[in-house]
Order: C-alpha cells, then structure tokens, then sequence
C-alpha cells in the first residue's frame, strides 16, 4: 500500500475494510448492488442455478473418483499380468484366472 502512494489514515481504512470484508465471507457479494438485486428479484433462478451447480460439482467429484478406480484397477491387471507370465514362463503352478493369482498373492 506504500508503494501505491497511500497515507498512513488510508492505509487504515483499507485493513478495517478487507478485514471486515473478509468476516462477512461469502454475504459480502451482498454489498455488490447489481448483484443484491438480482437476487432479490429472482431467489427462485438462483436457486435452481445453485442446485444445478451443486449437482454438477457432485457428478464431477464422482466421475474422477471412478476414472481414478479405474486406473487403479487397470494398473492391478498389468502386474498381475506381468507376474502371471513370468510365473508361466519359470513352469510354476497352473492358474485359473488372474483373480486366482491375486488372492495368492494377497493371503
């Protein structure tokens, strides 16, 4: 704030602002005027747009916590394939499946 030229009283002011600014949180968009009136005048279309965007926001968080499973399980068959090959190519046991191999491995 020095470098932009500000006294000591501006500064001041500048904190107490922010700082309240920032214990309002989120009603601070209130002090905005265009936007209280919107909200004002259509609660109902703010309302459906939150709601649309929480589900969006939900759907998201599912959809990467699925493709991260799914990375998880693909990378679970390759080494269970690379142990089934290497096993096969030593003459070890017979294995029925790869879910066969891994609950050897894991008990």
């Amino acid at each position: 704030m020095t470098c932009c030229g500000l006294n000591d009283a501006l500064q001041s002011k500048w904190v107490a602002d922010i700082t309240e600014m920032m214990a309002e949180g989120p009603l601070v968009i209130m002090r905005l005027d265009k936007i209280r009136k919107a909200i004002i005048a259509s609660p109902e279309t703010l309302l459906w747009f939150s709601k649309n965007r929480m589900e969006l926001e939900m759907l998201q968080l599912e959809f990467f916590n699925r493709k991260s499973q799914c990375d998880i399980e693909k990378r679970l068959i390759e080494i269970l394939t690379e142990v089934e090959q290497r096993m096969l190519s030593e003459g070890s046991g017979f294995l029925h499946d790869l879910y066969d191999l891994y609950a050897r491995i894991i008990k």
